[in-house]
C-alpha cells in the first residue's frame, strides 16, 4: 500500500508541484523507495533475507534472479454471479525473486491493512500459476508459493511477528501451514538494524517523523537520528560491508525522505535544510570518488586510442551515471556501445546491483 509522502522516483526526483518560490518539490512513495533501494545491491538483499528468515546464503556465490511481479487475474463481475472473459485485473506484488532457485516474496506495507495476508496469498497463488504456465503440460501439478516476508513501516500493535496461514481442500482434514514473517520497523533502532543485517532499512527509520508536529524537540530528534544513520552508513562503507553505489543510494533515499518531511511537516526548518545541503556536498564527494576510480581504470586499460582519451571517456561515463543517466542513455549520448558502457560501470563498482 503506497503511503504518499508524494510520488518518489529515485531516478526522477522532481515532479510538477511548485512551492511559493516556484521551485520544484520532491515527492515520495515509501513502498516505491523501499523497492528501489532493495534492488541496489545483491549482497544487501541476500543479507536481509538471511536476517529475516534465519538463513545463511553466501553473499558472493548465491545466484539471485528477479521474477515477474505483475499478474493478470480474473475478478468477479459486479453482480458476483458470473466470471466474464473481460473481467480481468492486474495485481502487482512488491518483489519476487529467487536465491539459488528458492523463491521469496517481499511485501511492503505502511499503514495497517487487515487484508494483507489475503493479498500475500493472492500474489503467491498468481506466482505459482505463472510458474506452472512456463513449464507447459505436466503429469503432476504443483503449486509452489514463494516464501513471504512482510515489512511493516508504521506502528501497529495488533500485528504479530508472524501471521499464520493455511492451505486446505474443502472437506479434507490435511492442512498445509506456513507463516508470513513480519519485520516491524518501529521496533528497531540503528543498532538493532545493523545487528540483523537490515542495512537497506536504515533510511526508513526517519519516516516516523512525517506524523510528528514541528517542535524544537522533534527537529533535534530528527537531526540526531539522521546523524546516527549517516555515521552507520559511513562505517558500513569503510569496513567494506556495502559498496560505493549502495552508499550513494542510501544517501539519496535519506535525502528524499528528509526533504519531503521538512517540506510537508516541519515547515522548511532551516537547520534541516542546512543538513540537506551538507548531504548534497557528500554526493559531490562520492562523484569525485567515482571519477578517480574511473581514471584509475583508464590507466590500466591503456587502449589503442590512448590513455588520456580512455580516461576522459571513462570519467564521462561515470559522471553521467552518477547524474542518474541510465547505461542506455549514456551509450546514446556518447555514441559508445552499450556493452562497453556497462563493462566500465561494472569495473568502477557502480553496477553491483540486482538484475
Amino acid at each position: 500500500m503506497a503511503e504518499d509522502l508524494s510520488a518518489f522516483d529515485p531516478n526522477e526526483k522532481l515532479d510538477n508541484a511548485v512551492d511559493n518560490d516556484a521551485k520544484p518539490q520532491r515527492s515520495m512513495k515509501i513502498d516505491e523507495a523501499v523497492k528501489w533501494l532493495f534492488r541496489s545491491e545483491k549482497q544487501a538483499l541476500i543479507r536481509f533475507i538471511n536476517g529475516a528468515l534465519g538463513l545463511n546464503y553466501d553473499l558472493n556465490t548465491t545466484e539471485l534472479v528477479e521474477l515477474n511481479t505483475e499478474f493478470i487475474i480474473r475478478r468477479p463481475s459486479p453482480d458476483e454471479t458470473e466470471m466474464e472473459p473481460f473481467d480481468l485485473a492486474k495485481i502487482i506484488a512488491d518483489m519476487i525473486f529467487t536465491l539459488n532457485g528458492v523463491a521469496y516474496h517481499i511485501e511492503i506495507q505502511t499503514k495497517s491493512d487487515q487484508t494483507i495476508a489475503i493479498r500475500i496469498m493472492e500474489y503467491g497463488a498468481a506466482h505459482a500459476i505463472s510458474m506452472l504456465k512456463t513449464k507447459g503440460d505436466q503429469d503432476e501439478v504443483v503449486f509452489e508459493f514463494p516464501v513471504p516476508v512482510l515489512i511493516q513501516i508504521d506502528k501497529n500493535e495488533t500485528i504479530a511477528d508472524k501471521i499464520p496461514a493455511k492451505l486446505k481442500l474443502s472437506g479434507r482434514d490435511d492442512v498445509l501451514s506456513f507463516d508470513i514473517t513480519v519485520i516491524k520497523l518501529w521496533e528497531y533502532d540503528v543498532d538493532s538494524l545493523l545487528a540483523r543485517g537490515f542495512y537497506l532499512l536504515l533510511p526508513f527509520l526517519l519516516v516516523r517523523y512525517r506524523n510528528r508536529k514541528k517542535t524544537i524537540k522533534n527537529v533535534q530528534a530528527l537531526l540526531s537520528d539522521l546523524h546516527e544513520i549517516q555515521k552507520a552508513i559511513s562505517n558500513l562503507y569503510e569496513t567494506g560491508e556495502i559498496c560505493s553505489a549502495l552508499r550513494l543510494n542510501l544517501y539519496e533515499t535519506i535525502d528524499g525522505i528528509v526533504h519531503v518531511i521538512n517540506t510537508k511537516t516541519f515547515d522548511n526548518d532551516l537547520n534541516i535544510k542546512e543538513e540537506l545541503k551538507k548531504m548534497d556536498t557528500s554526493r559531490v564527494m562520492f562523484a569525485h570518488e567515482y571519477e578517480a576510480r574511473g581514471e584509475a581504470r583508464g590507466e590500466a586499460r591503456g587502449e589503442a586510442r590512448g590513455e588520456a582519451k580512455a580516461k576522459a571517456e571513462i570519467t564521462k561515463i561515470v559522471m553521467l551515471f552518477v547524474q542518474k543517466k541510465t547505461p542506455k542513455e549514456i551509450s546514446k549520448e556518447l555514441d559508445i556501445p552499450l556493452k562497453k558502457v556497462t563493462d566500465i560501470l561494472r569495473e568502477a563498482g557502480l553496477l553491483e546491483q540486482v538484475h
